[in-house]
């Protein structure tokens, strides 16, 4: 009786313990913007990324930004032939798109230096590269971030 106890309270402690050190998750409900993170140049992540961003932006009522760093920032480049998607739209169309329905589209300077060997002169028309605006947008409060 008595072991029976004290591996119950064992339990009672693991379990106690596993749901303090569990995540915290944030509710997806009432944030004011979404922001995407797109770090790969692969057209078909790309357009995944442009359309939930947007198509949340539409169902929340809320701001959108779309942040390319990594390799993403090949995609950003007017001077790099654009990929086409498979519905034939090319990624600089949809971006775009995405800009005229009230999205921003930045790019980050240090990839763009690093990775893409490009200067903002190679952006399509648009996109801006200002220093921490991925880091602000990523950390501000009543934000949902997504990562592609």
């Amino acid at each position: 009786m008595i072991l029976c106890r004290r591996i119950i309270l064992v339990i009672l402690v693991l379990c106690s313990v596993a749901m303090l050190s569990a995540p915290h998750h944030v509710r997806a409900e009432g944030f004011k913007q979404v922001v995407t993170s797109v770090t790969t140049d692969d057209v078909n992540r790309a357009a995944m990324a442009i359309q939930f961003t947007r198509s949340i932006m539409q169902e929340k009522n809320c701001a959108g930004v779309l942040f390319f760093n990594v390799y993403g920032v090949n995609l950003v480049n007017a001077k790099i032939a654009s990929p086409t998607y498979d519905s034939g739209e090319s990624i600089a169309a949809m971006l775009a798109d995405f800009m005229k329905a009230g999205g921003q589209v930045f790019a980050c300077p240090m990839c763009m230096k690093h990775v893409g060997k490009m200067t903002n002169a190679d952006l399509l028309q648009g996109v801006a590269a200002v220093k921490g605006a991925g880091v602000k947008a990523v950390s501000a409060s009543d934000t949902l971030v997504l990562s592609y």
